[in-house]
């Protein structure tokens, strides 16, 4: 009789463990790609603008909440108004053709690089135009350079009156990376690299907690000019150090080679990527 309970009470904790691996198994990351703002040394090369730095301007410039909602509040605004922003409701891919230069007036634009944590150049001018030693500033930047970009601007008059705000100066922020022509890529693409994710990595793990540990982790890594992972860390821990290190960091290194990224002249280059696990992106 004792021998068929303990017989019992262990089949009971093989089925759970089955249990616990068949629902992460069930679990899919899904990597589309960097989620911050970035910029391709290219275009920088012949950017006139504050907004030929990248598409992503206005879309991800850090506001103040209040900031943020009236001016996404003057996109929305019914095409009769003379400042109406683009129809498409996302549509944020140029500020010029866009035309937020009919609802914002600028006050400055400063921009600095950082490399290694460190500003290195700051160039400022008193509008969206580009002066030229912020051009110079932007073509001398190499990639996996930050880029900080500060604005200072005013709602203009008739922006002002629909939704009631005064003339004060609102300032804004954005870090944007530069990337190569040709960035990096995993064999097959975002699929296969979020398939690899989801079975190295989550379905390694038992457990919704241990599922859960993950989406806190966050790893970086360099793809070196032969497309091999090199200084690979966990950037941000799960908080078990188990997971950091024989199932995240493991599964990094062990990673097929990729095809590097490419500069504008076609020379093969490095490239560093961050992966947050909770949101799948860079």
């Amino acid at each position: 009789m004792k021998n068929n309970t303990i017989t019992l009470l262990l089949l009971l904790l093989f089925l759970n463990g089955i249990s616990q691996n068949a629902k992460n198994k069930n679990f899919s990351f899904e990597y589309k790609g960097r989620n911050t703002a970035s910029a391709n040394e290219e275009k920088l090369n012949s950017a006139k603008s504050v907004c030929d730095i990248t598409p992503e301007l206005w879309q991800k410039l850090l506001l103040p909440y209040t900031e943020r909602i009236d001016l996404d509040k003057l996109r929305k605004i019914g095409n009769s108004q003379e400042f109406y922003i683009a129809p498409q409701e996302n549509n944020y891919n140029n500020c010029i053709n866009n035309n937020y230069n009919k609802i914002v007036e600028y006050v400055s634009v400063e921009i600095s690089t950082f490399s290694n944590g460190k500003k290195k150049f700051t160039g400022l001018s008193s509008n969206e135009n580009l002066t030229p030693e912020q051009k110079n500033i932007l073509n001398t930047a190499e990639p996996g350079t930050d880029i900080y970009i500060k604005i200072r601007f005013r709602h203009k008059n008739q922006a002002m009156n629909t939704i009631g705000a005064d003339n004060k100066i609102i300032e804004g922020e954005l870090s944007v990376t530069i990337v190569p022509e040709q960035e990096a890529e995993f064999p097959g693409g975002f699929k296969q690299f979020s398939k690899y994710i989801t079975e190295n990595i989550f379905n390694k793990v038992s457990g919704k907690e241990n599922s859960e540990k993950i989406t806190w982790a966050a790893v970086s890594f360099t793809i070196n000019e032969e497309g091999r992972v090199v200084d690979a860390k966990v950037s941000g821990t799960s908080g078990d150090l188990k997971i950091d290190q024989l199932i995240i960091l493991e599964a990094i290194n062990k990673m097929p080679k990729w095809k590097p990224a490419q500069n504008s002249k076609g020379e093969k280059v490095k490239e560093e990527f961050s992966i947050p696990f909770g949101n799948g992106g860079c």
